[in-house]
């Protein structure tokens, strides 16, 4: 729901590590970016891939994300790891399983020396419905969504900058969504160290629309209830160390607070959610 986990694994310099595997830095994915020590954009067209396996568990603050989820109910999972990123002509499409943001569709359209603009269409929030889950049996349907608008990403020494400033182009809520986000990347051996903070505006029309409890669908177990727009907040540390010339070990550990205002909401079990993951991926 709020790209902190997801149905499989998140319902949540120009190489990885020291030389030893080579992947090219494209200005993008700030999570995948910061792991690979990216230090400023690049704009030349291809891309890579990468495929591996992962386990994660996690605690999620959703009503029925997973089905039947309890508060501080910690849930284990293996997933499928997949990272590609490819890019012709300044159009681009990026895939990186343990983002914040996941698959991103976008065009690059100006480039400086230390920073980058796009414009990228990607979705934010799952769907909520008894479709999905049976903990929304007698609640409306809430669909997902897909947003799109800017990118500026800035490559500062070891540090990245990245602002996106969405609003829905899927005629579903109609909200719009601000984010900032500061990563930084240390090196040690054939170690990168990686850690994120960040925050994220969710409109009024974004939070009612999801966490909201009308007339309509109300009752003893949901009880009316209005939401207002809401800040959410992000931490992260993780590493990254490469195995061999081509397999490569990721681990991290997450926490995303969501405002204690959301938490008010009959949907939301708890004003934040944590996470640790690992995978060993190949690249091709």
């Amino acid at each position: 729901m709020w790209r902190f986990f997801s149905r499989g694994f998140f319902y949540l310099s120009r190489c990885v590590c020291a030389g030893a595997l080579a992947v090219p830095a494209y200005a993008g994915d700030l999570s995948s970016d910061v792991r690979k020590g990216a230090s400023g954009p690049d704009t030349g067209d291809g891309g890579y891939f990468e495929i591996g396996m992962g386990m994660t568990s996690y605690t999620s603050p959703i009503l029925g994300t997973p089905e039947g989820n309890q508060k501080d109910e910690i849930h284990t999972e293996a997933f499928l790891d997949v990272n590609a990123r490819y890019q012709y002509r300044g159009f681009f499409a990026e895939l990186f399983s343990q983002s914040l943001e996941q698959f991103t569709l976008g065009y690059n359209f100006h480039n400086g020396v230390n920073w980058a603009i796009d414009w990228v269409g990607l979705a934010q929030h799952d769907e909520m419905s008894a479709e999905e889950s049976n903990d929304y049996r007698g609640l409306k349907r809430r669909r997902g969504d897909f947003m799109s608008g800017p990118r500026a990403t800035a490559y500062l020494g070891n540090y990245i900058v990245q602002l996106h400033a969405l609003t829905d182009i899927s005629n579903t809520h109609h909200g719009e969504l601000y984010s900032l986000k500061l990563a930084r990347h240390w090196q040690y051996r054939n170690w990168t160290i990686h850690g994120i903070v960040g925050a994220t505006y969710r409109s009024r029309q974004i939070t009612n629309y999801y966490f909201a409890i009308d007339e309509a669908e109300a009752s003893e177990k949901y009880p009316v209830f209005v939401a207002p727009s809401a800040v959410a907040y992000v931490g992260e540390l993780g590493a990254t160390y490469p195995l061999s010339e081509k397999w490569v070990f990721r681990g991290l550990i997450r926490h995303i607070d969501i405002g204690t205002e959301a938490e008010r909401s009959p949907l939301i079990l708890d004003n934040h959610g944590d996470m640790i993951a690992t995978s060993i991926s190949y690249v091709f």
